[in-house]
């Protein structure tokens, strides 16, 4: 007895994490220009360093993508290392052009994109990476092993001249805390 699942196709050759970017396919492998030529350019890239060794540097990078339809889509952000599209990841819904300005000190929220915060907000006035452990059990997003460093960003931003700057702490291309520091002199 063989039961036959109409609408359940298992097409050869069709790739595993493989999306739709305009009329063409992109999945995981592919090299940055081939990503390109079928998405356009991105709406913004970020670069992290991803391992260091004493003495000579970084090692190791990671660059991520972002793509912003509009408020009627989704963001995408594709994460690249080493040459090689290793992961894509839906974010929250995108949002028009005009949004830049937009950077009051209740927009600034763990859980943005470094996408979200530029497009809100610009580039900040300085940043700065350091390394951090994080231990045993962690949720932090990217599921890291225990006791591995990770890469952190600090992002200083000044949101009017009468008030306190902020501090946007940033892992893995997430906000994840926002602290005040002094005013501006």
């Amino acid at each position: 007895m063989f039961l036959v699942f109409p609408g359940i196709v298992a097409l050869p050759g069709a790739a595993h994490g493989a999306f739709r970017c305009g009329s063409s396919l992109v999945d995981v492998g592919d090299w940055p220009v081939e990503v390109e030529e079928r998405c356009g350019a991105p709406d913004y890239v970020a670069t992290y360093p991803t391992a260091t060794v004493p003495g000579i540097g970084i090692v190791g990078e990671v660059e991520h993508w972002y793509y912003n339809p509009g408020p009627q889509g989704f963001i995408r952000r594709l994460e690249f290392r080493n040459g090689k599209l290793r992961h894509e990841h839906s974010l929250g819904y995108g949002f028009a052009g005009d949004s830049a300005g937009d950077c009051s000190p209740a927009r600034l929220q763990s859980g943005l994109s470094e996408f979200e915060m530029v497009a809100y907000c610009g580039e900040p006035l300085s940043r700065r990476v350091t390394w951090e452990s994080v231990g045993r059990g962690s949720t932090a997003p990217g599921h890291y092993r225990a006791d591995q460093l990770v890469p952190v960003e600090e992002w200083l931003y000044e949101t009017g001249k009468t008030q306190f700057r902020r501090i946007v702490k940033l892992r893995n291309g997430r906000v994840i805390q926002v602290r005040t520091t002094k005013k501006p002199q």
